[in-house]
């Protein structure tokens, strides 16, 4: 495990501290934070252990402790930000879950990329659901739910319900989950519960989502409070969740999707603060995403219809950021068959940096196949088992499972994978965390050029040579030696990581991304083009600086100058952004409700059960009471002693014949506070 620690002289402040952690998919980063003075106390970076959080949290909370001269009882908060969720998202990850659609087809359960998940997640269709207003259509009928229950409950680990028009009546959701819960005793997930918008398709995703991530995000929050538990830390244990602000660990084990983009919202509060920036573009390179957002007024810029993560489109609230799978422990192939010779992610796997110090069998594999006259697809990829329980799935999962437990050690790719279907039972086994890989990737391109020296670099010198000779489309090396192929890797990272910044600038700026890519692509030819003497100038650059962190950051900072044409700041502390966001980070919740009318005159306010009123004042002000007692309670389950709760109303009408026909009004209600 590598950690690297910084300290400030002597403990400022009245003894009254908060620390920050974040667990990324590659470090686990921690840092003391005094309030009083706005201050830094102490700061850990250490290798994240996939296989027991419990072991890089305490590991990073004993060397900011001990090096920060900071004792136990003067912590008074500990907050955490997390990638699990979003790293799952992206990688195909998540545990197994089952969907119980209500009132709905399946032409309307195969949109929104639903379809995609139920392969892997059964789902279970019944009759029942409301109308808009909030008025049943169909009696529920959970007639088939036991038989379903009993087919699936063994292989699932939680459940997600989503019913038609349940945001404005939520009785049948409730009352299925209350029979699942009754039946298999597990998690389930309600869909009007994370979110108030109609769109039921996008709803059911978002519900699947959740009912997935829950089983990782109890053993983050487990982990922890074992660490906490050990370290003889005694106060509140807080979650920063998508849209930046803090909840607490109980609030958020039963929505786990509220922390996707944990990670990014935290890295850019924490960037905007290091920078002192209120308006501008940050961009956080981790090692298995690249995050991107933009800062207005000092806050990040909020998704308005939802986050769009891994290729799912959520309801989650959540900053309006743009993650590419690219980071400093992507996984380099090459792709003979496409355009591009190489490609990057979004799979993230172990440095061979890294690996060859834990396993010694890996540069043994690595000289063996440098010796070898021919280049192979599967050169320099090695295998080993992280869980030797697993009950395998298909005969492809029960050959590579059996490949490998034939070694203590792990194997060379080749020895285990010999067709299409294992490889892609392979896929799922390293997305489900049963099988860990290391493979070459960007961090190892730093150790060959020298600008990172955490390791010894001759493995990740062998692994330059074995992919320099892989062939391109065209039959030719993709470098001539070891060195050119990782100036190329770090050039291609680069480039990847400054489209994703463009892009993110231009859907902040209302540009289609079409447009951009129409640009991008107009630039990359004129620049090729020979001929000195041009007469059109296509250039797609950033105005104003950007600010970079995490810790690959400053390997690309010239590069992003040179690419956007702008500066690029990589401000002290930044490879603990994330941390240091979470850390000073405040309670925010935000509860819509809606007033509809069902006829003219007539004014329902769906919260809960709906209510009707025939004056839309009294409505409103019944609407502001039930959203201020909600949000009330919410606000206490969250962590929060004091709180300011502020309302707003977006009122909808048409015009009729001259004259304004109310449609529908929206009520945006917020709390915002401090943890206790």
């Amino acid at each position: 495990m590598v950690s690297t620690v910084a300290k400030s002289s002597g403990m400022p402040g009245n003894g009254q501290f908060k620390i920050g952690i974040d667990t990324g998919g590659t470090y686990t980063d921690a840092v003391v934070y005094c309030p009083t003075t706005e201050t830094v106390v102490a700061k850990a970076k250490v290798s994240t252990t996939h296989g027991d959080l419990g072991i890089c949290v305490t590991h990073a909370l004993t060397e900011i402790l001990t090096n920060g001269a900071v004792p136990p009882e003067h912590i008074c908060l500990v907050s955490v930000s997390t990638t699990l969720a979003t790293n799952a998202l992206v990688e195909g990850g998540g545990r197994p879950a089952g969907l119980v659609a209500i009132g709905l087809e399946e032409t309307v359960t195969a949109r929104r990329g639903l379809d995609h998940l139920l392969p892997a997640n059964p789902i279970l269709r019944v009759a029942g659901g409301h109308s808009p207003h909030g008025l049943e259509v169909d009696p529920l009928d959970l007639a088939l739910l036991n038989d379903w229950l009993l087919l699936h409950d063994s292989r699932v680990e939680a459940y997600a319900v989503v019913g038609s028009f349940s945001v404005r009546n939520p009785e049948h959701e409730i009352i299925t989950a209350e029979a699942i819960a009754e039946w298999t005793g597990k998690s389930v997930t309600l869909s009007h519960e994370l979110s108030g918008q109609l769109d039921a398709p996008k709803r059911a995703v978002t519900a699947l989502l959740n009912a997935r991530l829950v089983p990782l995000i109890h053993e983050l929050i487990a982990a922890v409070e074992r660490s906490m538990v050990g370290l003889k830390i005694a106060c509140p244990l807080m979650v920063m969740r998508g849209d930046g602000s803090l909840v607490s660990s109980d609030f958020v084990k039963a929505k786990p999707i509220e922390t996707i983009l944990s990670g990014p919202a935290a890295s850019a509060t924490g960037a905007a603060a290091l920078n002192s920036i209120t308006e501008g573009v940050v961009v956080d390179i981790g090692g298995t995403t690249t995050d991107v957002a933009t800062i207005t007024g000092g806050l990040p810029a909020s998704a308005p219809s939802g986050a769009r993560i891994g290729g799912h489109e959520t309801m989650v609230n959540a900053v309006r950021v743009h993650t590419e799978g690219i980071g400093g422990d992507s996984h380099i192939q090459p792709t003979p068959l496409d355009d591009k010779a190489i490609s990057i992610g979004p799979r993230r796997v172990t440095p061979l940096v890294i690996a060859c110090s834990e396993r010694p069998e890996v540069q043994v594999m690595l000289e063996d196949q440098i010796n070898r006259s021919v280049a192979r697809e599967s050169d320099g990829i090695y295998l080993w088992l992280l869980e030797h329980d697993w009950a395998t799935q298909s005969t492809g999962e029960a050959t590579i499972i059996a490949a490998l437990q034939a070694s203590s050690v792990g194997r060379a790719y080749e020895d285990v994978v010999s067709s299409g279907l294992e490889r892609n039972a392979l896929n799922r086994l390293i997305g489900l965390g049963i099988v860990g890989m290391t493979a070459f990737t960007p961090t190892d391109a730093a150790h060959v050029l020298g600008v990172d020296k955490r390791y010894p670099a001759e493995p990740a010198g062998l692994g330059s040579i074995l992919l320099a000779r892989q062939l391109d489309r065209f039959g030719k090396p993709l470098a001539s030696d070891g060195s050119l192929f990782a100036e190329l890797v770090l050039k291609l990272v680069s480039a990847g990581i400054a489209e994703t910044i463009l892009t993110a600038a231009a859907d902040h700026d209302g540009l289609p991304v079409a447009h951009l890519n129409s640009a991008l692509k107009a630039q990359t030819h004129a620049a090729t083009r020979p001929g000195s003497r041009k007469f059109l100038d296509v250039t797609a650059e950033i105005s104003g600086a950007v600010t970079a962190v995490g810790a690959p950051a400053v390997l690309h900072q010239d590069q992003l100058g040179l690419k956007l044409g702008t500066e690029c700041i990589v401000p002290e502390h930044s490879e603990v952004a994330n941390a240091y966001g979470a850390a000073t980070g405040v309670i925010r919740l935000v509860k819509e409700t809606v007033v509809s009318a069902p006829r003219r005159g007539l004014f329902r306010v769906h919260a809960g059960e709906p209510s009707n009123y025939y004056d839309l004042k009294q409505a409103q002000a019944f609407a502001e009471q039930d959203a201020a007692a909600a949000l009330s309670l919410g606000m206490a389950a969250a962590g929060s002693g004091e709180f300011v709760i502020s309302h707003d109303w977006e009122i909808h009408e048409a015009l009729v014949e001259t004259r304004q026909l109310f449609v529908e009004a929206v009520l945006k209600s917020v709390a915002v506070g401090s943890p206790v």
